[in-house]
């Protein structure tokens, strides 16, 4: 093993258990409330947010999170853990670290996980903020924690790397997020980072044994022109093509793309891994929905890259507070690219726990039409729309008396959009939401993913993706469809019970 037990620090720590005991006595009543969703993973009790170290341990796919157990706002972050063998039902395992030593009092920041030598092998950033008055105090910088899958050990000579090894005119006080990767042997490593001017960069750093590292150069930058700080890097080989995703602070908004307060957005390119300059094509946003933030990805068992992330957006109201948690994150998607496109899909797994199968085949119709048996909260829908003579399409779910979520296709402007303006969520700040979709053959293909309060949303094949919270009343169950002039639909529903 490259870290002998001698050179981790032992036990428990008392801000640890304490944590581990907190979750303990609170969660039985909060996992028994009917206010959860189904099929998404949230926190037993407390605030949670960006998804951590998502990775094969010794067959089993495991999720740490950021994690505040003690209040449904943000805190000192701990990491919270789960497993699953599915990548739906996750398992809730003991927290796994805590803020308990003189580099991390602010938190334990983001970071990854791999397995190496048997052991799970967590990289995460350690925060401090020793004058809350005054952001210039901030330090961040990268630590390592070893375990066996529910205990981990932090390593005695953290930090590995600390901002005297960042390069020259860089912000100290933003240094975070390291997802870690091996190639050939040799482990690497990309940090969101920024420079002294307070523009954006990605930096590029290598190990041979994890402890030592080195600084190889920046993978990429904003020159002030595409936001001031670039969180949660990931990079990937998918393809035949290196993907660099991250999670953008500051971005100037466009017609349709970043209006969320923070962003994300895929590059599609190749790296140069002697002088980590990233040489790319094609820069996108991820997700064009209200809530989705942070994404991180793993390889699967059986080689599908995979990537889930945080279904939440920051400073907006979170109604679920009142029932002692917050938030969730998106079902794991499969990735895929195509062209220049990279295409994201539910993961196969979700298929299985599919029942009670409903399918209306070529129901055509102008005006408003409902289905017999295609309502409920916790659905996969599947339909396929040929507008025929329509100009406008529209899905209302989580209908009720008084409440709504829309979902419109304006063929002229070949615009989606996602309206949860009439759902009565209570969320204050964006509610609305546009994405360019092409018709493809005039028709429009989609697959929605409703739980009890979200809807993610798939167009043409994954090419196209929407991810929303709505807070509806949990009898609002219906679904309308509406057109202005004749469509053809076909439509498949399946209830979700996990």
């Amino acid at each position: 093993m490259f870290i002998e037990k001698e050179q981790l620090l032992q036990g428990t720590s008392e801000k640890l258990q304490q944590a581990r005991d907190y979750v303990e006595s609170k969660k039985d009543e909060i996992l028994s409330l009917k206010e959860r969703n189904q099929f998404h993973h949230m926190p037993e009790v407390g605030w949670m947010n960006d998804p951590n170290g998502f990775s094969v341990y010794q067959g089993e796919y495991h999720l740490f999170y950021q994690y505040f157990p003690y209040d449904v706002k943000w805190g000192p972050m701990h990491w919270g853990h789960v497993k699953s063998r599915d990548f739906i039902k996750w398992e809730y395992l003991p927290v796994a670290m805590a803020p308990d030593q003189e580099y991390e009092t602010g938190g334990c920041f983001s970071g990854s996980a791999l397995e190496v030598d048997g052991k799970h092998v967590l990289m995460y950033t350690g925060h401090t903020n020793p004058n809350p008055e005054d952001e210039s105090w901030v330090r961040q910088v990268q630590c390592l924690a070893v375990g066996d899958g529910v205990n981990y050990h932090k390593y005695v000579n953290n930090p590995v790397i600390k901002t005297e090894e960042m390069p020259e005119h860089s912000s100290l006080t933003d240094f975070r997020d390291p997802k870690l990767w091996v190639k050939d042997g040799v482990y690497y490593c990309v940090l969101g980072s920024k420079s002294d001017e307070n523009s954006a960069r990605v930096l590029l750093y290598k190990s041979v044994d994890l402890v030592h590292w080195t600084y190889v150069g920046i993978v990429g930058e904003s020159n002030h022109e595409f936001g001031y700080m670039w969180e949660c890097p990931d990079l990937f080989h998918l393809d035949g093509q290196d993907v660099l995703i991250m999670s953008p602070q500051g971005v100037p908004v466009e017609e349709f793309r970043h209006k969320n307060t923070n962003t994300t957005v895929y590059c599609l390119g190749e790296l140069n891994y002697e002088t980590a300059h990233f040489e790319r094509r094609v820069m996108e946003e991820i997700d064009y929905g209200l809530d989705f933030y942070a994404p991180q990805t793993t390889e699967s068992l059986d080689g599908r890259r995979i990537m889930i992330a945080w279904m939440q957006s920051w400073h907006q109201n979170m109604p679920t507070d009142k029932y002692g948690w917050v938030t969730s994150m998106t079902i794991p998607r499969e990735l895929s690219i195509k062209g220049d496109v990279m295409y994201q899909w539910p993961v196969r797994e979700i298929e299985k726990y599919r029942s009670g199968h409903i399918g209306h085949e070529s129901v055509i119709f102008e005006g408003s039409k409902t289905l017999a048996g295609v309502k409920g909260r916790h659905l996969d829908l599947e339909m396929v729309i040929d507008f025929k003579e329509a100009k406008y399409f529209e899905i209302k779910v989580m209908k009720g008396e008084d409440q709504e979520t829309n979902i419109v296709y304006d063929v002229d402007r070949h615009v989606l959009s996602f309206d949860r303006r009439q759902s009565r969520s209570g969320i204050d700040g964006l509610n609305y939401r546009e994405m360019p979709v092409p018709l493809v053959d005039g028709k429009l293909s989609l697959r929605l993913l409703i739980d009890t309060y979200s809807v993610e949303l798939f167009a043409q094949e994954g090419a196209h993706t929407m991810t929303s919270t709505v807070y509806s009343d949990l009898c609002a169950e219906g679904i309308e469809f509406i057109a202005d002039r004749t469509v053809e639909m076909t439509v498949h529903k399946w209830e979700l019970n996990v």
